[in-house]
């Protein structure tokens, strides 16, 4: 038993005290839910389960066809987590053995390369990719054969790119040999911790809602547990994370202004003023004095700028809608304390992008007025299309109240199965992996 599995058992015997809490979610109640996932409830798998037993030669963790339904489903979300557990103990089990060694490579290899280093390469993925053991005669104790980067190994490493969020290119790089580098151990214990989340989620499920999983960068909208559509998102950047919580889309708005933060108003636009007196004017924002709705407006060269601190400023500032509206041409509204919301953005070129966390928080969407053709195939059908088209050729911001609020999710998930059943795992972009296990070994060492 390694040091992990301890820990998450160790905690089995633990009381939290009555006013210690964990950020967002209940120690206790993750704790259960880690310890369950961690592979230490084997009734969830059979009772006669072995959890280091060796897993058939021709299974593959990147494509569980066994396990894996063939239309992926949310709705099935007892499916997800077994595929989830199954993965797990398979990792479990690769560690249990030593794991793989991690491979240090200069440069970059693709198809066609030959030599000891693709036999490195190859070797590595045999443990999640077994379908490569006739590839080069090369196998996890055998790794002395000279391989050749063939059209096989592409498909895997392009397999391996996509599950891990990496630019799918089929060559072997820096970023790919850093995926590869992670143990089998540290899959493990994340997908522990994910099955935890997606196991408190469980409870939030219902027939239409749109899923946004921040370190995955993407949306998407599911109808009586059917993925509708799947659209690519940028996230708030690690110093402006988007938070994770759900709540209900009551609206939405075609060529939204942009009210633009305080804390974005004084410490990033007001120096820009000082230093260019046109600025607003150049970038379409005017000043309104008592609110964002107000109709007086303030001439901005009546402010000094130069003594503006952070968070201290009394009117408000507002970007008209244009082309150049960070907003783009239609926002989501979900009223919540965090001020976050979906919305377009005019820089469409960042969805050509495998890392996405750039945004101050909020979340931008790809195709953004497809999710409201889906709002009108649910609700109001045609004619909403046909409002919401003649909205787009005006100027004016202008507000559709939904008949039924939309649930949105916003969530956590660093591994998880997709529509195809395949394994999945994202960097841990806001550290939030890191803290909550952190908090779990903190409490099981008192």
């Amino acid at each position: 038993m390694d040091k992990m599995q301890k820990m998450f058992e160790n905690l089995s015997a633990y009381t939290l005290p009555k006013n210690e809490t964990i950020k967002r979610t209940s120690l206790s109640k993750l704790a259960k839910n880690v310890m369950m996932a961690a592979g230490l409830s084997l009734p969830m798998l059979g009772a006669n389960a072995d959890p280091t037993a060796s897993s058939p030669a021709a299974t593959s963790l990147a494509s569980q066809a066994q396990s894996a339904i063939s239309s992926y489903q949310y709705a099935h979300i007892e499916s997800h987590i077994a595929q989830l557990r199954e993965a797990k103990l398979r990792y479990a089990n690769i560690a249990a053995k030593g794991g793989w060694q991690p491979i240090f490579l200069e440069g970059a290899f693709r198809k066609g390369d030959k030599g000891e280093a693709v036999t490195k390469i190859i070797t590595r993925l045999l443990f999640e990719y077994p379908e490569l053991v006739n590839s080069c005669n090369v196998t996890n104790e055998n790794t002395q054969a000279v391989c050749e980067y063939t059209s096989e190994v592409e498909k895997v490493v392009k397999d391996f790119q996509r599950r891990h969020g990496l630019k799918v290119d089929g060559v072997v790089g820096t970023k790919t040999l850093a995926a590869m580098n992670i143990s089998a151990a540290q899959k493990r214990d994340k997908l522990a911790l994910n099955i935890a989340r997606i196991q408190d989620f469980k409870s939030k499920l219902g027939e239409s809602f749109v899923l946004v999983n921040i370190p995955e960068y993407r949306l998407r909208f599911i109808d009586n547990g059917e993925v509708k559509a799947s659209k690519g998102v940028v996230v708030g950047r690690p110093s402006w994370k988007t938070p994770s919580f759900s709540d209900k889309i009551e609206k939405f708005v075609v060529n939204p202004e942009w009210r633009i933060p305080l804390s974005i108003a004084t410490r990033e636009i007001a120096p820009k003023v000082a230093a260019d007196p046109d600025y607003l004017t150049k970038n379409n924002i005017v000043i309104r004095k008592n609110s964002f709705v107000d109709d007086e407006l303030i001439d901005p060269s009546t402010i000094d700028w130069a003594s503006i601190k952070p968070y201290e400023f009394e009117h408000f500032l507002v970007k008209l809608p244009n082309d150049n509206n960070p907003l783009g041409k239609v926002k989501y509204l979900f009223p919540n304390p965090h001020a976050v919301y979906v919305h377009d953005t005019p820089n469409q070129g960042w969805f050509n992008q495998p890392m996405r966390a750039a945004s101050h928080g909020c979340i931008r969407l790809e195709d953004p007025f497809s999710l409201v053709e889906i709002i009108a195939e649910i609700q109001r059908g045609s004619s909403l299309v046909k409002q919401v088209s003649m909205a787009r050729e005006m100027q004016k911001s202008k507000t559709f109240h939904l008949d039924d609020p939309l649930p949105i999710h916003l969530v956590y998930w660093t591994a998880w199965a997709d529509e195809k059943g395949k394994i999945n795992f994202r960097d841990d972009i806001y550290q939030r992996d890191e803290a909550e296990l952190n908090s779990i070994a903190q409490v099981a060492s008192l």
